[in-house]
């Protein structure tokens, strides 16, 4: 008995190798390769307002992915609307260390965000940011 599950094991074995490098080249490494992250710098002793836009070769976007890491000695406030007034989500974030991802689902080609602070405000914040669709 012990001879036969052997070959069986090794087959089994082989055949879930295959198809996790099969799904690893097809579908994981084209969905982080071709969706690539682009960042700016924000210094808060002013408001700001940003136009995301994604890489030329993205089409039909899904969704955006951003990440703000930094400090501030106050609250931040970050809207987030697409260029129909739709789609708004408003975050505020405590001040000190900051770090922070969110996850939207998004279906425009642009995405409007406002960064402010209550007054004035020290620290600054990069944006990570990445517009996740298919090619």
């Amino acid at each position: 008995m012990k001879s036969k599950l052997t070959p069986v094991t090794l087959i089994i074995t082989a055949i879930i190798i295959v198809l996790g490098y099969f799904a690893y080249t097809n579908y994981i490494v084209p969905f982080y390769l071709n969706n690539s992250e682009q960042t700016k710098e924000i210094d808060l002793k002013k408001d700001h307002k940003l136009i995301l836009v994604p890489t030329e070769k993205q089409k039909n976007i899904s969704s955006l992915e951003f990440e703000i890491i930094g400090e501030s000695n106050q609250n931040v406030s970050i809207l987030t609307y697409d260029s129909a007034q739709k789609n708004i989500q408003r975050v505020t974030i405590k001040k000190g260390e900051i770090e922070h991802v969110n996850f939207l689902n998004w279906s425009s080609d642009t995405c409007f965000m406002d960064i402010s602070t209550d007054g004035n405000a020290k620290g600054n914040l990069t944006l990570n940011y990445r517009f996740i669709g298919s090619n």
